[in-house]
């Protein structure tokens, strides 16, 4: 019956939560913010459903609802500080995310979460603090982009008009300005990607050893879990890396 209920209950937050696509975007180009955003609000979206049989006067409730709900404030607010390690707004993150891991476990010792349950959200929210620290080592975190041609000395050679465009259109969309390709032959920008994301990944497992996905996707918050699986499922294929395990269990090493 519990299974039945744990189940009933991730169907409901993935019925509001998933494969919604928003408009109003407020992170511009720190993506590792609005990916952590969406890790904090699936969380507290998972508090609130989980807590709904417990009584509206039960402390630990109340103080675990209003604090899941402080964590959304504070993560917003590291879309403009999210390098900053001194920073209030991810100092009081990090605060409540522990805070909400005791509360956690509180509500679970008293019969009110089942203990699966109290585990997943405790996992989660770990990752979740994982997850801001690596971020203040990823570009991806950077809010302010810079374009090259905006850096140049050009002196009173007027720019050409094209490329005055370009600039214009690249500051209405906040996104970095890219050189525009003189000849064909080149490496093209998907390619580039790519030899990235496996140069970064192999990076990781080189320096931290045998890895699961969740711990090699704490370390590169740029990309999601899915993208690195599939990375990976390639560098196994081509016999640079070994998995050992299966499913939630699986582990990677370098070959």
């Amino acid at each position: 019956m519990d299974e039945a209920k744990d189940a009933q209950r991730r169907d409901q937050l993935s019925r509001f939560l998933d494969n919604k696509v928003l408009r109003v975007q407020v992170f511009g180009p720190n993506i590792s913010a609005e990916r952590a955003y969406r890790r904090a609000e699936r969380l507290v979206a998972a508090i609130h459903l989980v807590t709904n049989h417990i009584s509206a006067q039960e402390p630990a409730r109340v103080l675990c609802r209003r604090r899941s709900l402080d964590l959304l404030s504070s993560i917003l607010a590291l879309r403009e500080q999210m390098r900053n390690p001194e920073s209030s707004p991810l100092r009081k993150a990090q605060v409540l995310i522990r805070e909400l891991i005791s509360l956690t476990r509180v509500l679970s010792v008293s019969g009110y979460l089942s203990v699966q349950n109290a585990e997943t959200l405790v996992e989660a929210f770990d990752e979740l603090a994982n997850f801001l620290v690596a971020s203040q080592r990823s570009a991806f975190s950077e809010g302010i982009p810079l374009g090259k041609d905006e850096l140049l000395d050009t002196g009173d050679v007027p720019m050409p008009r094209e490329r005055l465009s370009d600039i214009q259109l690249a500051r209405s969309r906040k996104t970095p300005l890219k050189d525009r390709g003189k000849g064909g032959g080149g490496v093209s920008n998907k390619d580039e990607k790519l030899r990235t994301r496996t140069n970064r990944i192999v990076g990781v497992l080189t320096t931290q050893g045998q890895l699961g996905i969740k711990d090699i996707a704490a370390s590169l918050p740029e990309f999601s879990e899915k993208m690195i699986q599939r990375e990976l499922k390639g560098l196994v294929t081509q016999g640079r890396i070994k998995k050992a395990g299966s499913k939630r269990w699986s582990t990677y090493v370098l070959a």
